[in-house]
């Protein structure tokens, strides 16, 4: 039987990334109308549950690791089309390797580095399998994007993406009676991680003075309902990070220029968001009052092991995604004490069989750091600053065009999210992840419209 499954699954598979890919790349050749279309339904895709657009090969389901199999994403065959079409085209700006690609496929080979030291080199295989494909994204994204219009193609999809979220949301939130809803998300921290990061570049469009009243209407519908959907998570660092960046967004409007449409935007969203707070207040208050010491903090306990780990191997790590073996009895029984002895000392009673699957640290750079070491972060760091460096640039050479409010809030939004993952490691997980790397392929696309901008005028 399971044999069976798993032939069906790579008949799947190949039916998808072979066929459909391709063939889609043939039909979007020349069309741009289908283009647009096609990238708007990539990102609008991506709301939907992992499930939809995901199928794991060698799945382990009861591991507790960021990665539980082969994951193949269907979204990777629509990039591939996107691409092709733009190979097929023998369009001139096409790259097989855009800006900052080296960068990320740098980070899975400092990754692959750590398979030699894994406790399971196959679990360690596994991310590395899912960070490649990730390029196939990165790549397709970058192909696609023609022009302003290309882009605007793909903040519209997020925004119908957002909207359509916050009603599911609802649904769970007051008809099925849910208190901390998680949409169509694994976990309702990355669904407010991912509303926040797509909101801030829609709520930049809302600003741009060249948006039309129609565009407008949407991000702005869009950007309040990121707004909802963060509250209705009850994640007090999302909360932050989405006021942090609103403000910051907000602020740079009115740095470029001072509208009408601007201040009446800031007074309605100030006015919404207010009485929003003002209703969900005592939610936030009773999970605020919680006691957050190290003693009592579970998250301070995984990042001593996670520190734990990084001081016994230092440079590589003890295997990527492994730390769900190396913290857990009976393999990783060393680091499952610094758990044991914490739970000690708030009082509690040590029971073996509790902790065969202990829970990861919450934050990315001490996963990184166990997992793949100094190196692998710093590879990681690098990509950060690869991909912030091309959205400072295109920002400032874009400014006053109506691409520079845009640029800029792509810019706050990966910024923001890189500084949140020291508390939340939801960058590792698909629909993030993805997410993630689609702005960043739209960054590297307008840095390479600067770059030919300079060629052309020197």
């Amino acid at each position: 039987m399971d044999i069976a499954k798993t032939l069906l699954k790579v008949l799947v598979i190949a039916f998808v990334y072979l066929g459909i890919g391709p063939l889609l790349g043939y039909f979007l050749r020349g069309r741009d109308l289908a283009r647009r279309l096609t990238l708007g339904f990539m990102a609008w895709w991506l709301v939907r549950p992992p499930s939809d657009f995901t199928l794991m090969l060698d799945s382990i389901e009861k591991y507790r690791g960021h990665t539980k199999g082969f994951e193949f994403n269907f979204l990777e065959a629509i990039a591939l089309g996107l691409a092709l079409a733009a190979l097929w085209e023998k369009r001139r700006d096409f790259r097989f390797f855009p800006p900052g690609l080296w960068a990320w496929l740098l980070l899975v080979g400092v990754g692959l580095l750590s398979v030699a030291g894994a406790m399971n080199p196959t679990y360690a295989l596994m991310p590395a399998f899912k960070f490649v494909k990730m390029g196939i994204i990165f790549v397709g994204v970058f192909a696609a994007v023609h022009d302003e219009r290309d882009m605007l193609a793909v903040m519209r999809g997020f925004a119908l993406a957002l909207i359509l979220q916050l009603g599911v949301c609802l649904w769970k939130r007051y008809v099925l009676g849910g208190f901390r809803v998680t949409g169509w998300f694994e976990h309702q921290n990355p669904m407010a991680m991912w509303s926040y990061m797509i909101a801030l570049p829609i709520l930049a469009l809302a600003l741009s003075k060249t948006a039309s009243r129609r565009d407008v209407s949407l991000f702005f519908a869009a950007f309040g309902a990121a707004g909802l959907v963060v509250v209705l998570t009850v994640s007090r660092a999302s909360l932050a990070a989405f006021a942090a960046g609103t403000l910051l967004v907000m602020a740079g409007s009115f740095v470029q220029a001072i509208t009408v449409r601007r201040v009446a935007l800031a007074l309605c969203g100030t006015l919404c968001g207010g009485l929003i707070l003002l209703k969900a207040a005592d939610t936030f208050m009773a999970r605020v009052g919680g006691d957050s010491s190290p003693k009592n903090d579970l998250r301070f306990a995984l990042n001593q092991q996670a520190a734990a780990m990084h001081r016994d191997h230092p440079w590589l790590g003890i295997g990527w995604n492994n730390y769900g073996l190396a913290n857990s009895r009976p393999q990783g029984l060393k680091y499952s004490q610094v758990l044991e002895h914490w739970e000690e000392n708030r009082g509690r009673r040590i029971y073996p069989e509790k902790y065969m699957a202990n829970p990861l640290t919450e934050s990315l750079y001490w996963l990184l750091l166990a997992e793949n070491g100094t190196l692998g972060c710093a590879a990681f760091l690098l990509f950060v600053a690869v991909t912030l460096w091309h959205g400072l640039r295109s920002t400032v050479f874009f400014w006053k065009s109506s691409l520079g409010l845009l640029l800029y809030g792509l810019t706050v939004a990966l910024a923001i999210s890189y500084f949140h993952g020291q508390v939340e490691r939801v960058l590792t997980q698909t629909k993030n992840l993805t997410t993630m790397v689609m702005l960043c392929a739209l960054l590297a696309r307008a840095d390479w419209w600067r770059r030919q901008a300079r060629r052309e005028g020197s």
